[in-house]
């Protein structure tokens, strides 16, 4: 398969709809003053109520963006776009990692994807002559919000060993699950949720087949001739409960939350959005690609006291439309603290540029070490996900002129866009695609929690390549149910410096299954569940022969096929195929007695002063099924550090 930038491209050249809320304003450089009392690197699910939360309590805050706002494009409103927003070259960062550092190995995957000429691609095996290896791809986010713009929507709350774990490792008890708790609420304050309207699925009773033949896999007595009663009970059990002393550990089958009001996207660059309009001392730079922290090294400890910057679209090599590497440079100081936001790969990648890391690794590119924290860009951990892919004979009607391609024939954006949220009324576009899910603890779970997560739809997803977008919805006849292993032991990735140019992506490992993490059979375990996780979806493929009364035409299995039968031989499909979208874990929070910890219980990062990182690089673990929720969390806990700190210096 090959890809050019534009091929696959769907969305954005059609359209600058008035569905999505408009950032007020943008500063260039001249406009902003050059001292902040807080610096915040990254306006995603860290940075973003971080930077809202401190303008709110009164304190001068700069928020940088590497990425544009996307004023007017309708991508990041549309729940049903959540593919469609990760081809759009003007939102999206293509970052490409290994599986495997064997590179033979690694080709084994279909995904595997070759550069043929600049920002061109091959997809799979056969490649043309001289093309260049690459790898994986791993969609970013890069725009107002982050990666939340980017994501599936899925909202599922961490589990309470989570949390309880770093406090236990830190000995700091405000992060036991019982003191995040507030924390939760306060993000409850700004992120509305809900789930895919139920009634939608009057409109396709072959699809309803599908999810009512799940719930029966997932052992729940499913009555044969009125299948749809007992499925709209089910769809009502949220897996969020606040009450339940055994949720955690508690199995069945339930709705998919979803970050939504009222079938728009609505999350984090909403809540900066009415933060600045609501005049709180908010500042927001997109376009500002933060390339160095500044230090003061003349104290006792080396302090944090700005950021350099370059400011220009698409500086970033990872982003399909880069093409310079010139912006025009700037600077701008913190008064009291600088944050950095960037995620697992760029958090990471910027303090290592700024002479925070492993010191054998920066003085290998001529970086001046700073502080050596040889913890920098290790323990990177990730989910494991794979798939059950079929095919029907016929097409599911619910995305009958659903074309995701913002064109006039699109009628499922013409349904979106003229009509309210009301039974439905909103139609397909209204939900990611995603109504139920399975939780499952698989006889290879580290504790009594679930650990894997079954969910299906109406796509022909097999992960992520250029172009999957394009590939999931090209025709209407798939269905697929997707395993998720959640607590996942393997935490052997790495991100490393690939130059000291900041605008080189890094080279990312994640040393997959038994080239990873392997202690006490750890690669053997996260395996062994994903083969039940397989197993259990194929269950619910084979009961939905059970509900003839729904209607459907019979499928056939494309992944991992027919033949894949033994333990062994979907093992090995596995192996091959999974990939990951929650990667974290590269700068953890860790006692002093673990030189491999970065940051301390309140976020800091030890042997400085003024710096501090809040992002998913911050966990010692990987916590929960679905990261999003534990990172909003966590900033909001930041911002409570920081006020707290302010306040009480204030006074002195």
């Amino acid at each position: 398969m090959r890809f050019s930038l534009f091929s696959s491209w769907l969305a954005v050249t059609a359209a600058l709809v008035a569905a999505v809320p408009t950032f007020p304003h943008t500063q260039s450089t001249r406009d902003v003053e050059s001292k902040y009392d807080y610096v915040i690197v990254g306006s995603g699910a860290g940075g973003g109520p971080l930077a809202c939360r401190l303008a709110m309590a009164g304190y001068k805050t700069l928020l940088l963006e590497a990425g544009g706002d996307a004023n007017g494009n309708v991508n990041v409103s549309v729940p049903g776009y959540q593919a469609v927003v990760t081809a759009d070259p003007t939102l999206r960062w293509d970052i490409f990692v290994n599986h495997y550092k064997d590179q033979n190995r690694a080709k084994r995957d279909p995904k595997y994807v070759y550069e043929i000429s600049s920002y061109q691609y091959h997809v799979g095996p056969n490649p043309p002559p001289g093309a260049k290896g690459l790898g994986i791809l791993y969609p970013r986010g890069s725009m107002l919000g982050g990666s939340v713009n980017h994501n599936a929507l899925i909202w599922i709350i961490p589990h309470k060993r989570d949390f309880d774990t770093i406090a236990i490792l830190t000995g700091d008890d405000s992060w036991s699950a019982s003191s995040m708790n507030k924390y939760l609420d306060k993000v409850y304050e700004w992120l509305p949720t809900m789930p895919t309207d139920p009634t939608i699925l009057l409109r396709d009773l072959p699809l309803a087949r599908h999810l009512v033949a799940g719930a029966n896999a997932a052992g729940i007595d499913i009555p044969l001739l009125t299948p749809l009663a007992k499925l709209s009970q089910l769809l009502l059990l949220s897996p969020n409960s606040r009450v339940s002393p055994t949720r955690d550990a508690t199995e069945g089958y339930f709705q998919v939350p979803l970050t939504m009001k009222f079938g728009t996207r609505t999350a984090v660059r909403e809540f900066i959005l009415s933060t600045v309009a609501a005049g709180h001392p908010l500042t927001v730079r997109t376009n500002t690609f933060v390339t160095k922290i500044s230090f003061n090294t003349t104290g006792p400890k080396p302090r944090a006291t700005g950021v350099e910057y370059m400011e220009g679209e698409y500086l970033y090599k990872a982003s399909p439309l880069h093409r310079t590497n010139f912006g025009k440079k700037g600077s701008v100081q913190a008064k009291r603290e600088v944050i950095i936001a960037g995620g697992t790969f760029n958090t990471p990648q910027l303090l290592k540029l700024s002479g925070i890391g492993p010191a054998p690794e920066l003085q290998r590119f001529g970086i001046p070490v700073i502080k050596h924290l040889p913890g920098v860009g290790t323990n990177m951990m990730d989910r494991y996900e794979i798939p059950v892919n079929v095919k029907h004979e016929h097409d599911f009607s619910i995305l009958d002129g659903c074309h995701f391609d913002l064109k006039p024939h699109d009628l499922c954006l013409k349904q979106w866009l003229e009509n309210p949220y009301v039974l439905a009324a909103r139609g397909a576009y209204a939900s990611n695609g995603l109504a139920s899910m399975m939780l499952k603890r698989s006889s290879f779970a580290s504790t009594s929690d679930v650990d894997l997560s079954i969910f299906g739809g109406p796509l022909n997803f097999q992960g992520y390549f250029p172009g999957w977008h394009d590939f999931a919805v090209r025709d209407h006849k798939h269905f697929s149910w997707y395993s998720l292993k959640a607590h996942t032991r393997n935490r052997a990735g790495t991100v490393e410096l690939r130059s000291s140019d900041p605008l080189d992506p890094p080279v990312i490992n994640f040393n997959y299954f038994d080239t990873g993490t392997t202690e006490g059979g750890a690669d053997k375990l996260d395996l062994g569940a994903l083969v039940q996780a397989v197993r259990r979806s194929r269950e619910a493929l084979a009961d939905y022969y059970k509900f003839p009364v729904l209607g459907g035409t019979s499928y056939t299995e494309e992944k991992p096929g027919p033949d894949v039968q033994s333990d062994e031989a979907i093992g090995q499909f596995i192996k091959d195929e999974a990939w990951g979208h929650h990667a974290a874990c590269t700068c953890p929070i860790g006692p002093d007695s673990n030189p491999m910890a970065v940051l301390d219980s309140e976020f800091r990062v030890k042997g400085v002063d003024g710096l501090r990182v809040v992002d998913a690089s911050i966990f010692p673990d990987i916590p929960g099924i679905f990261i999003q929720s534990a990172i909003f969390m966590a900033s909001e806990k930041a911002a409570d550090a920081l006020i707290r700190e302010a306040r009480a210096a204030d006074e002195d």
